[in-house]
């Protein structure tokens, strides 16, 4: 009974061992929510460029500088757009580009020109927005006793 038991758990740790090779990661892209905002950029064309150098800004800092959260802004002409991003610190760096790349897509499904939206996916989260606020990053100060 015991010897059976022991290749019981010697045919179990093989098999786990097969199943996770060449496992592939998880970006986590479950689609949870999307809003969009109800207002249109008055020059659509200057827009959408700011919108696509934001996006690409973002993927860049991700996929060549290895963040988990990045900003960006585009502020060329009449309308600007900034726009933030962020993935769950666990997830690889492939997989957080994936996210950001699903992401942009899922942003780029509102209507053309709004001045804001967001996609929230369980992995990450991405937002734009023609506001200036939403750039802005806290400055903390550390006082030592």
């Amino acid at each position: 009974m015991v010897q059976l038991k022991i290749q019981y758990l010697t045919l179990l740790v093989l098999c786990s061992w097969w199943s996770l090779e060449g496992t592939v990661g998880d970006p986590q892209i479950f689609f949870l929510k999307r809003d969009c905002s109800g207002f249109t950029a008055p020059n659509l064309s200057n827009f959408i460029q700011n919108l696509n150098a934001s996006l690409d800004d973002l993927t860049a800092q991700v996929s060549n500088q290895s963040k988990h959260f990045a900003t960006a802004k585009a502020t060329s002409g009449t309308d600007p757009v900034y726009a933030m991003f962020q993935c769950r610190n666990y997830l690889s760096i492939t997989d957080c580009a994936t996210c950001l790349a699903t992401a942009a897509a899922k942003i780029r499904n509102c209507s053309t020109g709004v001045n804001g939206a967001r996609v929230i996916y369980d992995g990450c989260f991405l937002r734009y927005t023609s506001i200036r606020l939403l750039c802005v990053q806290p400055s903390f100060a550390y006082h030592s006793k």
